[in-house]
């Protein structure tokens, strides 16, 4: 988790050159008093005083709905203050209304604030609304192998607390998801072994604990299980 924040933390400070470059590049008009707004927000928000910032960002988001580098900025703001239920929707904006040559970095920070707002969740208990936000992030095709194993970590945490509560099918389905997102996730396969031996399904739960093993051979869980399915 302190690594994911400290990703998050470093995604969330650009340079002022790079703020410039983008804001030059808008092609959007936008009134000099949500300009003077954003600039001033800028200003503070590279200096690390973010809740400063944000009052400034909000203004020029009220006053220009459309003005992505608020947006974005704004979202960014309240990734770095962590409340990253209010960072998704700027952030979602900002990618929507951003020029092409940025939607790459803007989605990146955008499956920032859904993993922020899913460990958030996760770690209240809210399993359903962790699940909503990474099923965002699974939508949006994140390509790097580091996201996808974090997409799978949460996964296997929200499937492990459905498996708990009872919810048997649903914990098959997002133990399932969790695989997709890292076919080499040993928790994966373990925890969907479990759940399917709950549900009866005897034959997929050893397919499921032998793949486990075959990832990694010196798993006494997988090995318990087997032997448990097979004597």
């Amino acid at each position: 988790m302190n690594v994911f924040r400290e990703t998050v933390f470093l995604k969330a400070v650009i340079p002022v050159a790079l703020a410039v470059f983008l804001f030059s590049c808008a092609g959007v008009s936008v009134s000099p008093a949500a300009r003077a707004d954003f600039e001033a927000g800028l200003a503070l928000f590279n200096q690390g005083r973010f809740p400063e910032a944000l009052p400034f960002f909000e203004k020029a988001v009220s006053a220009e709905p459309d003005f992505y580098e608020a947006q974005l900025y704004l979202g960014r703001t309240h990734l770095n203050m962590k409340n990253y239920a209010k960072a998704v929707p700027c952030l979602r904006s900002a990618y929507r209304l951003s020029p092409d040559d940025f939607k790459k970095q803007a989605v990146d920070i955008l499956i920032d604030a859904l993993l922020g707002a899913a460990f958030s969740e996760l770690g209240k208990g809210n399993f359903e609304s962790s699940l909503t936000y990474l099923r965002e992030v699974l939508s949006v095709d994140p390509r790097t192998k580091k996201v996808k194993d974090d997409i799978s970590n949460v996964l296997v945490a929200v499937a492990t607390g459905l498996f708990m509560k009872g919810d048997v099918r649903e914990a098959v389905k997002v133990y399932t998801d969790a695989i997709k997102a890292n076919p080499d996730n040993t928790k994966a396969y373990l925890g969907l072994a479990k759940a399917l031996i709950k549900s009866g399904a005897l034959t997929e739960a050893i397919e499921a604990a032998q793949k486990a093993l075959s990832l990694d051979p010196t798993s006494r869980d997988a090995l318990n299980i087997l032997k448990e399915l097979i004597k």
